[in-house]
């Protein structure tokens, strides 16, 4: 008996609609993962224990295949477990090895790495970590991973600043700051944001805009009691030294490992200026042709001392912030100075940094005492047992005087008009 021409119909529709489910049955977990809700976007992302932020996952080729998952974590928590979406075959549940950076000043939270080893032939896109484990998946954090990191790089050198905090406010020395580095050979400057006034904000904006700045949100007090101490001492009520200042500089590190060729590490008040050349692309040329085998150059920290007689007092007055080419003196270093040097590194022989020294890395470190560069430090506290006699005239700031005053000038007149 032949089939009517509705009963063919049917049977049509009903093949098509089993192809559709086979395909979509068929297709890789992770086409299904996009459409979690909790996909996990920014840094610092509270774990249920309440003892752990995770900051970001990281692929790290570089000793074995892992997965290094940089957070913040109690210093009683021992146990984590990694949760990869395997396409081919699943879920698969790791143990992570916790790696602790061990440079936290005595405060009970700690930087740290939750290791995770790729199991073998899993092809995937995501990966989550929780800290006791668990059959339901549904309320952890689910992070996307790029697992191709290599490639030519985007800068040849990012400045990591950590962190703004405390409606942070001095918006002409974060201008000055900027285009010294640009000057000197930055393709990209990094910051950690915790809070900032209304004035950094604006020139913050002014050079996302130009495409040289990247601001990272750092909500740390938002999870954390944090301290402007970078050191724990009896009876002080806080939970992480200075802002979370190590887990920043890490994640800074690891963010531009495969972007950029060089990264330094300093605060915004701090600028690593060349003593025999212009800029860093020279510096560190000559510098790796003497030493081919240091990963990590540390310059000696010098702080220069405001003066009213500058040249370029009346520059920008009406700006909130220090100009720095008021900076012409500088404290003299003996017994009774203490310097703390500043970094250019290669990030990728470097596993952990800490603020004035690499914790772990691969090859040679070194100290360059007044010699090659030095860290122009524009501090304002002066160290008492120094004599304002005993200051030394220095006016190293004043080489890039004619270049620095239209570019500071142009972007003033951009993001402040009336003044």
């Amino acid at each position: 008996m032949s089939c009517s021409l509705k009963q063919k119909f049917i049977a049509c529709n009903v093949l098509v609609l089993f192809f559709i489910l086979l395909f979509y049955l068929l297709q890789p977990q992770d086409a299904q993962i996009s459409y979690i809700s909790n996909i996990a976007i920014g840094p610092l992302i509270p774990l249920q224990d309440n003892k752990t932020l995770i900051i970001a996952p990281y692929y790290d080729p570089r000793e074995s295949s892992l997965i290094r998952i940089l957070a913040i974590v109690h210093h009683t928590v021992n146990n984590f477990f990694c949760l990869f979406y395997c396409k081919q075959f699943g879920y698969v549940h790791v143990m992570a090895e916790i790696d602790i950076v061990q440079d936290n000043f005595g405060f009970p939270y700690e930087t740290a790495s939750l290791l995770c080893r790729i199991p073998p032939d899993c092809d995937f896109n995501y990966i989550s970590v929780y800290p006791n484990r668990t059959k339901d998946i549904s309320q952890i954090p689910v992070f996307e991973i790029s697992k191709d990191p290599m490639g030519p790089f985007s800068a040849n050198f990012t400045v990591c600043i950590s962190a703004l905090y405390g409606k942070y406010d001095y918006a002409l020395q974060m201008i000055q700051a900027i285009e010294m580095y640009k000057l000197l050979g930055a393709s990209r400057v990094t910051i950690y944001n915790t809070s900032c006034g209304d004035n950094v904000d604006k020139v913050m904006r002014h050079y996302i805009q130009e495409g040289v700045l990247e601001v990272i949100p750092w909500p740390i007090d938002k999870y954390l009691k944090t301290s402007k101490k970078w050191e724990y001492v009896k009876g002080l009520d806080s939970e992480i030294g200075y802002y979370g200042q190590i887990a920043s500089l890490n994640d800074c590190m690891y963010r531009n490992m495969f972007k950029s060729e060089y990264v330094l590490l300093n605060d915004i008040d701090e600028i690593i200026i060349p003593l025999q050349y212009w800029d860093w692309p020279t510096l560190m040329s000559n510098l790796q042709k003497r030493y081919p085998h240091i990963n990590v150059f540390r310059f000696e920290n010098q702080i220069y001392l405001f003066s009213e007689e500058a040249s370029g007092s009346k520059l920008w007055n009406q700006i909130p912030g220090d100009n720095i080419l008021q900076r012409l003196y500088r404290e003299p270093i003996n017994n009774m100075t203490r310097t703390v040097p500043k970094m250019i590194i290669n990030p990728r022989n470097v596993i952990y940094t800490s603020i004035h020294s690499v914790i772990k890395a691969k090859g040679q470190v070194a100290l360059f005492v007044r010699r090659d560069a030095i860290v122009f430090h524009c501090k304002n506290s002066r160290n008492k047992n120094i004599l304002e006699n005993d200051w030394i005239k220095d006016d190293l700031i004043l080489r890039y005087n004619t270049s620095l005053v239209p570019k500071v000038n142009y972007v003033v007149q951009k993001i402040f008009p009336k003044n």
